[in-house]
């Protein structure tokens, strides 16, 4: 398995009896200590079973070799997937977006209050929701997104969905789970009081969600972070904990996603726009693009699998096939503007 500082050759996890430790299945992007390989599962499991190693396991990082081999996703900007987009396309009256912000559309900064837009950005999806539905997608709360967006004719859809609101002008107000809105507050006081004395932490209020960010946190001071946020569930078991590219986020536990909210919004959008909106009828008047780069994103990608969309992940490599439910990937927020600018002529 291969730890956060060593993505290559092996490590040695030295576990005694009644020891434990997390591990994450292809995907590194979690609050696991650890990450590993299907292969390399299966091999873990059978030392254990068999007792051999004594207390020390060693396995190979991540399967390097078997995965140097393996299938990775193909560049939604190369000819061949542009054409098979356009092909898809065909097959319904317009592309409806739904786009997460951190990462997909502005770059991943250090301070996440300081996260804005690029240049031309908003302008390009004011162009783009001239022409086709457009959404916001992210954990930020949607009062965050309408303020850094600004675009009048874009749907949000923050807090990860528990709070969606039409273009400016429209009459479209959701919430999710507004009774345990005062659960998250108890939280964010909670978490402001005993984090405070671990340095690095910042505790970021995006209303239905608690998110606390741990990229500037130590190693050393992670499983501190941990400790309190799994004592306040103990304490609040209306809530729940989702892990995210160096953010743990507290939020309501009811089953509600991104994946969920793409799927409501869809509705609305044809609704809106006088389009055919039932479940079935909707596949042929909207082709939803879903465009993200964090875990969260991953419920919207697998609602897509199978032709229902095109999902896209951004990563900065091309990610394996099997890490992601994404059939496509994206390099940067910048490659993400360049393919959303190839719809302002469609």
């Amino acid at each position: 398995a291969g730890g956060d500082e060593e993505d290559a050759g092996s490590q040695l996890l030295a576990v005694g009896a009644g020891g434990c430790f997390t591990a994450t299945l292809g995907n590194r992007s979690t609050q696991a200590r650890y990450y590993t390989s299907q292969a390399d599962v299966t091999a873990l499991l059978s030392r254990l079973a068999s007792g051999g190693g004594g207390d020390e396991v060693a396995l190979a990082a991540g399967g390097a070799a078997d995965e140097a081999a393996e299938p990775r996703l193909p560049n939604a900007m190369e000819r061949a997937q542009l054409l098979r987009i356009q092909s898809r396309l065909k097959r319904c009256l317009t592309p409806a977006f739904c786009l997460d912000y951190d990462g997909t559309l502005a770059p991943i900064v250090t301070n996440p209050a300081a996260a804005r837009l690029p240049d031309g950005v908003a302008a390009l999806l004011q162009q783009l929701s001239d022409r086709h539905p457009t959404a916001i997608v992210s954990g930020r709360a949607v009062e965050k997104l309408q303020a850094w967006v600004d675009v009048p004719g874009v749907y949000y859809a923050g807090s990860h969905g528990f709070e969606i609101r039409g273009p400016n002008g429209s009459q479209l107000n959701y919430t999710v789970a507004a009774q345990l809105l005062p659960e998250v507050r108890r939280a964010l006081e909670v978490l402001h009081a005993k984090l405070a004395p671990i340095p690095g932490v910042q505790i970021e209020d995006n209303k239905f969600v608690a998110s606390v960010h741990t990229r500037n946190v130590s190693a050393a001071d992670l499983p501190a972070v941990d400790a309190v946020v799994n004592g306040l569930l103990e304490e609040q078991p209306l809530l729940t904990r989702t892990a995210g590219i160096h953010v743990i986020e507290v939020r309501p536990q009811i089953h509600w996603h991104k994946g969920k909210a793409m799927g409501w919004l869809i509705k609305c959008m044809c609704e809106m726009l006088g389009l055919p909106s039932g479940a079935d009828s909707r596949k042929a008047t909207a082709m939803p693009i879903f465009i993200g780069d964090d875990v969260s994103d991953e419920d919207a990608f697998a609602e897509l699998r199978g032709g229902r969309g095109i999902p896209i992940v951004v990563r900065a490599e091309a990610p394996l096939r099997r890490s992601t439910a994404a059939e496509l990937w994206l390099r940067d927020p910048q490659q993400v503007a360049e393919f959303l600018a190839m719809f302002l002529n469609s």
